[in-house]
């Protein structure tokens, strides 16, 4: 067994190395990253990047969840997108989770765990193989259907000292507990299984960086912190380019706690990382990184097109549109500096 608790930006400024030296060993972190749909609720949690990052570096497993408000498959589709979006710009140690607990359009149970399994199979086949399922007890006796779950973990929250009351992997018992390094109550979990994703880690595509920003003015800034309050720790010159890792209000992350602002007047910034040619005939364009994927349509000779991420030979061409690379018949070349301005 494991402790662990999960926050947002409810829970405010965290210091993790304080949680860290909390005396009930916390062993892992669960953040909530989005809510709803970039359609619907469109909403991004401001402090999950800071609190992975943070969880990260003082040696607490890393877990996120999205808040789920789909009320159709396709809508589910749509919401675990926005959730892929903005992990890309993370890295994971803990698996991701669904987070269900309003039922908007009144569906059945049925209907429901329908559009809860196709939220989990998105994850699934962008990479993020590690899954779970949160809700509350009367939740998942009433308005799901378990049984019919895939393979998946379950975090039930039930403020019983008798326990979960069915069975589960991790248990929230409590949403007013006290941690060292948080200046609120949080909600405390008790984990039945291992966490650690190990050398596999839940990290989805395997980019670690999402695109290339080329500087095209003088003496531009970089600052330790995503503010103009930061302070300047470098200036970066003319045509130099650099690696961005995730965007953050308008603000560049360039590996660690390095920022630029981003103002296309002096920045020139790419938004994907390489550029894919077809130099053969018929290549199959699919729906996920996999030869069981659907065939969406076929690119052809001279086409060329944008890469947004590497996954297990397979190229991401924007959205759920998957080619494998072969260099007999692609010719794949990383950006090594940005030309889009």
């Amino acid at each position: 067994m494991s402790f662990g608790i999960d926050v947002s930006h409810h829970e405010g400024n965290i210091d993790w190395n304080e949680v860290k030296n909390d005396p009930n060993q916390v062993n892992f972190m669960i953040a909530k990253v989005t809510e709803g749909s970039e359609q619907g609720t469109n909403f991004v949690d401001p402090t999950f990047q800071y609190n992975i990052n943070g969880a990260n570096s003082v040696g607490i497993l890393t877990g996120a969840y999205h808040f789920f408000r789909a009320i159709s498959v396709n809508d589910a589709r749509q919401e675990a997108a926005f959730f892929i979006k903005n992990l890309q710009s993370v890295t994971l140690t803990a698996p991701v989770f669904v987070d269900v607990e309003v039922n908007d359009a009144n569906l059945d149970p049925d209907t429901l765990t329908d559009a809860v399994n196709a939220f989990l199979t998105e994850l699934k086949n962008a990479g993020y193989t590690n899954t779970g399922v949160y809700s509350n007890l009367y939740f998942f006796q009433n308005s799901l259907n378990v049984s019919r779950l895939q393979d998946t973990l379950l975090w039930v929250a039930r403020y019983n000292p008798r326990g979960a009351g069915m069975e589960c992997d991790i248990w929230q018992y409590t949403d007013t507990g006290s941690v060292q390094g948080i200046n609120s109550n949080v909600d405390c979990n008790i984990s039945y299984v291992d966490l650690d994703n190990g050398n596999n880690n839940n990290n989805g595509p395997n980019s670690s960086y999402i695109g290339i920003a080329t500087i095209a003015g003088d003496n531009v800034n970089l600052r330790d912190q995503s503010s103009m309050s930061g302070n300047v720790i470098g200036t970066l010159h003319r045509n130099e380019s650099y690696k961005v890792f995730y965007e953050q209000n308008g603000w560049l992350n360039l590996g660690g706690n390095e920022f630029v602002f981003y103002d296309p007047s002096y920045i020139c910034y790419c938004n994907y990382i390489g550029i894919a040619t077809i130099t053969g005939d018929n290549v199959n364009l699919r729906d996920q990184p996999s030869m069981s994927g659907n065939v969406i349509r076929t690119l052809h000779h001279n086409e060329a097109y944008k890469v947004f991420y590497e996954q297990n030979e397979w190229l991401n061409l924007g959205g759920n549109q998957f080619i494998y690379y072969d260099p007999s018949y692609i010719d794949y070349q990383l950006l090594s500096a940005c030309s889009d301005c």
